[in-house]
């Protein structure tokens, strides 16, 4: 997968995905600055347990951010369930891995107040894919491996459509949706055997 990467001043965007509940809502600075934030991305789930927060209506399989402090933390949907150790200050997904297990994943998430933040799952049968840039015809973030996320902080705000490709095929595609300043998107990429969806939502986190 050899393609000019996209220069990571400009800033990625994606078709929003209805996640938003009245209980959740965009990053604010936690009280401790030692709190981190865990989260679950797991495509066709409805139901959610982080840590002891339970969601019931999760739509598109993806929680929002809970906050936690550093140590074990636990995680579970569907008939999975992991768990994980916490570093201060950090940002982590659980996901279903290649084994059919419930693995945790670091998010490289900065929420700073000039960029915004793309984070990038790769929860499909693919083994690696590239996230595409059209308008520029070039590569946003390249070899995103299977049941595994990869991350990009970009200025912001900017618009634009973006492709998931194994190397040159367009497996599915995102368009149009505006990344913000001092907050972030996350983009989930999944399917089997042929069948493949992406779709986009804002990053939010549970009161």
């Amino acid at each position: 997968m050899t393609r000019n990467t996209f220069l990571l001043g400009c800033a990625l965007v994606f078709a929003v995905f209805p996640v938003l509940a009245q209980d959740n809502q965009l990053y604010e600075d936690p009280a401790d600055p030692n709190a981190s934030f865990v989260r679950i991305v797991s495509p066709g789930e409805t139901v959610a347990v982080v840590a002891s927060n339970t969601f019931d209506s999760v739509e598109g399989g993806l929680t929002p951010y809970v906050m936690v402090m550093a140590g074990p933390v636990t995680g579970a949907v569907g008939d999975l369930s992991g768990q994980g150790e916490i570093a201060p200050s950090s940002f982590y997904s659980f996901v279903r891995g290649t084994q059919g297990d419930l693995v945790m994943v670091q998010d490289m998430i900065t929420n700073s107040p000039a960029q915004a933040d793309l984070v990038f799952y790769n929860l499909s049968d693919i083994a690696s894919v590239d996230l595409f840039v059209p308008s520029v015809n070039a590569v946003a973030i390249e070899d995103i491996l299977q049941s595994t996320s990869r991350q990009v902080t970009l200025k912001a705000p900017l618009t634009l459509d973006f492709e998931i490709r194994d190397g040159e095929a367009t497996l599915a595609s995102v368009a149009g949706v505006k990344m913000r300043r001092r907050a972030g998107m996350t983009v989930v990429f999944s399917g089997t055997d042929g069948a493949y969806t992406a779709y986009s939502a804002e990053n939010l986190y549970a009161n």
